[in-house]
Formats: structure tokens, C-alpha cells, sequence
């Protein structure tokens, strides 16, 4: 102790040791107080929404359950967006200089800016609380802590079916404090990127993919003519170019058709997915090259193909890019109200009937309803999977 004590007293400069040692934890203490008291600043609502950009979110937060409740327990932003832990903390104050760059850019600063740009915010943020396992959700509200008995009897088999499917709270809770964004801006955006990528490529691939339902002529001139079509090629169904004449292709369609069912082709035997159809006059024009009975069902099916004739609009060389427009449409608009269901969840067949139940909840077009059908359809469980036809 002598020693130290001596140490303490030596003489550092015109200061002693001891006393300059005091000196350092009294600063090292204010920084620290000084540190906490910004940082749990800038987490309260009132520095959040300081920022005018932040007008609309405030105004939405405000007519929340988050905000007014029976309880008047109110949860604030940093609740919803700042980490409880602490190194995820410090990473999101970090992070959180990005959003200054942005409010100096000015990407958000009109009510216009922040409609434009509302959906990629939005699907930002779920796309973290996924990742997190909705943590800061749970941290507030806990499973075992919940009274089912004092849920509406259709939130309480919800709320448990959830719990037992693993899924996590904003799968299910999208906009409960913000306004839902127009969650069709994504994959209509990805369909006219779509769309202009098709202009660029020119239909210059051997083998190529219908971006929405085309129809397909007899002969190069009604391709050109427009007119006198023999049917029509659905979304998303694969063409085998055969020949070409300035911006009509010859192409071949391959598929399946039923026995006594001659106007439609299916993609695959025994499943009810659509790859074209035939008007009466044009059936003679499919040719059958085998025979087979489906097993499960033993019903007769033919493998056939189809020649015929189009215009080169819309027609893309990656089946990757429209599963993806796929799964981006099946995401906005089944993955708002409820977890979504994955394509694998179901049989192809099954699943006509499923969207068929819930067609009048989702804002499709004809157009769009097709497209998605097929899209779950070709990944469902038994046609592969989320993997299949890549």
C-alpha cells in the first residue's frame, strides 16, 4: 500500500500522479453521462420526428394502438426500431448516419418523395425484423405472457397457429402503425422492367419465355396481319424458336394434353397448368407424339406439340427473372394479411383451388391472377419445389 500510495504522490509534470489519475475517471464518468444522455436523446420520439421527413410516419403513428390505447401503454420509435441489445444498438446509431446523408439529399423531403419511396422503406424494415426474429416486437410482447381467452376466438387461432408455424410477429402485422404502402409499386415495377428488357433483347434467343399471354398465328403474314389468331400461349410458357422473319418468330410449344380435352395444353402430365390454348379450328394443328395414363388418376394424357407464329413482344430469355416478378407478386399480395404461404405448401392442383378462395382479397388483374397461379403452381410440392424449373 506504501508503494502505491508513493506512486499516487510522484509528481507527474507540476501534477501528481494520484491527482491526475482523479481527474481522468471524473471525465471519463461526464463523457459516459454525456454519451447516454445523447444517445437515449435521440431515441425519444420527440428527436425522431424533429425531422420533417418524418411528418407522414408521425402522423400514422398517432391514430396506432402504439400510440392510444385502453392501457396507455405507448410504445415509442425507438421501441419498434432502435435494438435492445447493445452491440446492435451501437451498430444501428451507426447505420443511422446513413438516414442523415439521405434527409441532406433530400430523398424523402415532400409527401411525394416519401410515397415514392414508402414500399422500399417499408419492406427495409420487415425484411430486418424477419431477420431478427421480430425482436423488438418480443420484447414487449411475449407468447407465454399472452391470454388467448381474451382474444377475439378467430385473432386467438390465428395468433397460435402463428406461433406454431414458427412465424414471426410482422409477418402478420404489417401496418400496425404505419400505413401500408401500395404493394403492387414492387412487381409492377419488376413487369415493366420486364417489359423493357424484352425491347432489348429483341427476342434474339433460341429459347425464349412469354411475359404475359400472347396469341400465335398459322402462318407469318396473320403473325403480322394480327389477325386470324389460333390461339393463345399463357405467361411464363417456354418457346423453341424455329425460324424468323423480320419481327415474327416461328416457334414450338411442348406440352401435355388430356384425352377428350383438345383445346388446352398443359405444362406437365396431370397438372391443370396452363401453357396454351387451341380455338376449334386450330386443334388439328397440335400433333401427339406418345401416349401415357397418369397412375394416380388414370386418366389418358398426350404429349404433343404445337407450331405456330408470333410477334416478338414480350418475350424475355430468363425464367429466373419471371419467377422472381412471380414471387414478388405472391409476397404483396397474399404476404400482407398473413404469413406468406411458400408455392412448396401445396400440390399444383391444390392450389387453384386455394387462390380461387382468396381471389377476392387480392387486387390482381386477370392478367396478373394467371401469372401467379402459374408461378405457384410450377413451385409447388409436387413439381419441384421453391428450386424447380430455374
Amino acid at each position: 500500500m506504501k508503494k502505491i500510495w508513493n506512486w499516487l504522490r510522484t509528481p507527474s509534470g507540476a501534477l501528481s500522479t494520484g491527482f491526475l489519475l482523479i481527474i481522468g475517471v471524473f471525465v471519463g464518468m461526464l463523457l459516459l453521462v454525456g454519451v447516454h444522455k445523447a444517445v437515449e436523446h435521440t431515441e425519444s420520439t420527440e428527436f425522431c420526428v424533429s425531422c420533417h421527413e418524418l411528418t407522414p410516419a408521425y402522423e400514422e403513428y398517432k391514430q396506432s394502438p402504439h400510440f392510444s390505447n385502453a392501457s396507455g401503454v405507448q410504445a415509442g420509435c425507438a421501441d419498434c426500431h432502435v435494438p435492445k441489445p447493445f452491440v446492435p444498438m451501437v451498430v444501428d446509431h451507426y447505420q443511422a448516419i446513413g438516414e442523415l446523408y439521405s434527409s441532406w439529399k433530400g430523398k424523402i423531403d415532400t409527401p411525394e418523395k416519401y410515397e415514392t419511396h414508402r414500399l422500399e422503406m417499408a419492406e427495409r424494415v420487415w425484411d430486418y425484423m424477419e431477420a431478427t426474429d421480430s425482436r423488438e416486437c418480443r420484447a414487449c410482447h411475449v407468447e407465454h405472457a399472452m391470454d388467448f381467452e381474451l382474444q377475439t376466438p378467430e385473432a386467438a387461432k390465428q395468433m397460435q397457429a402463428g406461433f406454431a408455424n414458427g412465424d414471426t410477429c410482422i409477418d402478420c402485422h404489417k401496418g400496425i402503425a404505419h400505413k401500408l404502402p401500395d404493394m403492387s409499386q414492387g412487381y409492377k415495377k419488376m413487369f415493366e422492367d420486364l417489359q423493357a428488357e424484352a425491347v432489348q433483347q429483341g427476342a434474339k434467343a433460341d429459347e425464349l419465355y412469354v411475359l404475359q399471354t400472347k396469341p400465335y398465328f398459322a402462318s407469318a403474314e396473320d403473325a403480322k396481319a394480327g389477325d386470324a389468331a389460333n390461339g393463345q400461349i399463357l405467361a411464363a410458357s417456354h418457346l423453341k424458336v424455329l425460324d424468323r422473319k423480320g419481327d415474327v418468330l416461328q416457334v414450338q410449344i411442348d406440352g401435355w394434353q388430356q384425352d377428350e380435352v383438345d383445346k388446352v395444353i398443359y405444362e406437365l402430365r396431370g397438372q391443370r397448368i396452363f401453357t396454351a390454348t387451341a380455338k376449334k379450328d386450330a386443334i388439328a394443328r397440335i400433333a401427339r407424339s406418345s401416349t401415357e395414363t397418369d397412375p394416380d388418376t388414370e386418366l389418358v394424357w398426350h404429349k404433343v406439340t404445337l407450331d405456330g407464329w408470333v410477334d416478338k413482344a414480350d418475350l424475355v430469355d430468363s425464367i429466373d427473372d419471371l419467377w422472381a416478378y412471380g414471387a414478388e407478386m405472391n409476397n404483396a399480395s397474399c404476404g400482407t394479411c398473413h404469413s406468406t404461404v411458400p408455392p412448396e405448401h401445396m400440390l399444383a392442383n391444390q392450389w387453384i383451388g386455394a387462390l380461387n378462395a382468396m381471389k377476392r382479397f387480392i387486387p390482381l388483374d386477370k392478367e396478373q391472377y394467371r401469372f401467379l397461379q402459374k408461378y405457384l403452381q410450377m413451385h409447388a410440392s409436387d413439381t419441384g419445389g421453391a428450386d424447380a424449373h430455374h
